[in-house]
């Protein structure tokens, strides 16, 4: 069972290596929604996204012996950059694992680690299986990208800040797809019982949600949708299934075309490119007028988007609030 003072002992190792983001207030988003909201600028972090905190609370763990065995990791991008980044910073061998259908955006930023990578799988699960097993084959180290109790205490740290930055707030909206970020901050609160955690999927890829309205886990979406950093299904033992089914408040749950006016939305009124992922909490704000009168933060969580698609939505949606 992981702890909020388990949490709390990870940010205190990690975070000399951590860019403590910045808290943004936002007048337009609390205009619109009548809550007074907080951006927590995630997308800032170094590599791009919160998956850095995850990935070096997890390394930082592990004995010095297992350093000469090759590292193993399976991602959609941003798990896989904050792999790379570590496997330089601690100097390990890694292969890394991709869906084939990764976004250019993320395959760009990836190259630099020169990693050996391997394209495999339709979706998140089927290349998380995929490295798993090669990493029990080789007798390597697999650095999963959610299930596992040294991620999510990673991950948390960043409630750790919010907290610290917005002492008073109510409400946190978090994008949720495995469920290590969403587990983490929702551990890191449970014992703030005025405060509500609430997880913000598209409809297209909602399988936390259905997952915990059918009290078990369900297999992966057949459905596409833009915000690829959240979807791809969780593996029937995820220690995040029943984390989130204790803990978390509720869930928004978007639609596709509401993740891209977000994504236009914190273009034209905060100058800032965030993938859709990113956008979900965004999305959830403006299209809920259940945070009335709260302090709500929206955890912002990444900011690789592909720019012909940034384009494309803000051609369609740039002029739409």
């Amino acid at each position: 069972m992981i702890r909020a003072t388990d949490i709390i002992d990870a940010y205190k190792i990690s975070k000399p290596d951590l860019n403590r983001t910045p808290m943004a207030h936002s007048p337009e988003l609390s205009k619109i929604s009548g809550a007074n909201v907080f951006l927590k600028m995630e997308f800032l972090q170094y590599t791009g996204s919160f998956k850095i905190r995850g990935v070096l609370t997890k390394v930082r763990s592990l004995d010095k012996s297992v350093f000469d065995k090759t590292f193993v990791a399976a991602s959609t991008g941003n798990h896989a950059a904050a792999f790379g980044y570590a496997s330089e910073k601690f100097g390990f061998k890694g292969v890394l694992f991709l869906p084939k259908k990764t976004s250019d955006a993320k395959i760009k930023t990836l190259e630099q680690y020169g990693m050996r990578v391997i394209f495999y799988g339709e979706n998140s699960l089927e290349t998380e299986e995929k490295a798993r097993a090669y990493a029990k084959d080789i007798n390597g180290v697999l650095i999963h990208p959610y299930n596992d109790q040294e991620i999510i205490k990673g991950q948390g740290t960043i409630a750790v800040e919010i907290e610290e930055q917005v002492p008073e707030v109510d409400v946190i909206l978090t994008p949720v797809g495995g469920g290590g970020l969403a587990s983490g901050i929702s551990t890191y609160f449970s014992t703030h019982h005025t405060i509500s955690v609430v997880g913000c999927q598209p409809k297209n890829a909602s399988e936390m949600h259905l997952s915990i309205l059918q009290n078990g886990i369900v297999p992966p979406s057949t459905l596409s949708t833009i915000a690829d950093a959240s979807a791809g299904g969780i593996e029937n033992n995820a220690i995040t299934f029943d984390i989130c089914k204790k803990h978390l408040s509720g869930f928004e749950i978007i639609e596709e075309e509401d993740i891209k006016k977000a994504v236009a939305f914190m273009m034209k009124y905060h100058k800032v490119e965030i993938e859709p992922t990113a956008a979900l909490p965004v999305a959830a704000l403006l299209q809920s007028k259940a945070y009335h009168g709260k302090n709500v933060v929206l955890v912002l969580t990444g900011k690789k988007i592909d720019n012909q698609l940034l384009t494309q939505i803000m051609v369609k949606y740039g002029d739409y609030y």
